[in-house]
């Protein structure tokens, strides 16, 4: 009877090992999936991402393969107008800074009533008849700079400051002849304004480049007396500010 008893005991140390080890297989397959589904959820995310900033997104299928055949054709796209966008500033930047200086110095340079030089249709206008008021005209194929200075007596009075040639005067006789203002700067310190415009000849104004560079040397003659009329009518130019200060 005794060793019947001790036969029929099944030995504990080898049915707890043998079923600790499905339950471990089980918990590394559970986390492998765990991970591959995270990891297929965060590729999704991004490739929605890079489907957004497609400009035509709309019209894209929200697909791995259609997104990365569309980003593959836009990004060598984008990079050549960004080059070119890039070239266009700095050559803007460039010829902005070099007409501006040499429309400075030539208002200091010479104190010549008029002068006219330039050929083929670009010609250097500058009318300064005295040192407190000075115009300079750079023509240059269908972009003209316009530059001037006036300055009434050297102080800073408000009469003086009050006197000064309005900006609405100023863009009225570029208009009138045949300017279209792309760009504009106007300055007053004092009793003396400095302004710059950068702007195109009209498409529709046509004419010899003779009779462009009359039209220029009378716009540049207009501006030097329009500081010196201002400054003899007072409600000129409130009126002209009142309009200018409406039109903003």
């Amino acid at each position: 009877m005794s060793p019947d008893c001790n036969s029929s005991n099944p030995t504990p140390t080898s049915s707890g090992s043998a079923s600790a080890f499905p339950s471990a297989t089980l918990d590394a397959r559970e986390r492998h999936k765990l991970a591959e589904r995270e990891r297929r959820k965060s590729m999704r995310e991004l490739f929605l991402s890079l489907h957004s900033l497609l400009p035509h997104s709309s019209t894209v299928r929200k697909e791995q393969s259609a997104i990365l055949d569309e980003i593959i054709k836009y990004i060598p796209l984008a990079s050549a107008r960004l080059r070119s966008l890039r070239n266009r500033s700095t050559s803007t930047t460039t010829t902005s800074s070099s007409s501006s200086s040499s429309s400075s110095s030539s208002l200091h340079d010479s104190d010549a009533v008029v002068h006219v030089k330039g050929t083929r249709g670009d010609c250097d206008i500058r009318v300064a008849p005295e040192l407190s008021s000075s115009v300079a005209i750079r023509v240059r194929g269908d972009r003209v700079n316009v530059s001037l200075t006036d300055t009434k007596g050297g102080t800073t009075t408000t009469a003086a400051a009050q006197s000064l040639m309005p900006l609405s005067s100023v863009l009225d006789e570029l208009e009138s002849h045949g300017l279209r203002v792309v760009r504009s700067t106007h300055c007053r310190d004092g009793a003396k304004i400095l302004h710059h415009s950068e702007c195109k000849t009209n498409e529709g104004s046509e004419g010899s480049p003779v009779l462009v560079k009359e039209r220029l040397q009378e716009l540049a003659c207009k501006l030097q007396k329009l500081g010196k009329s201002t400054s003899s009518s007072p409600a000129r130019v409130a009126m002209s500010r009142k309009r200018f200060s409406s039109s903003d």
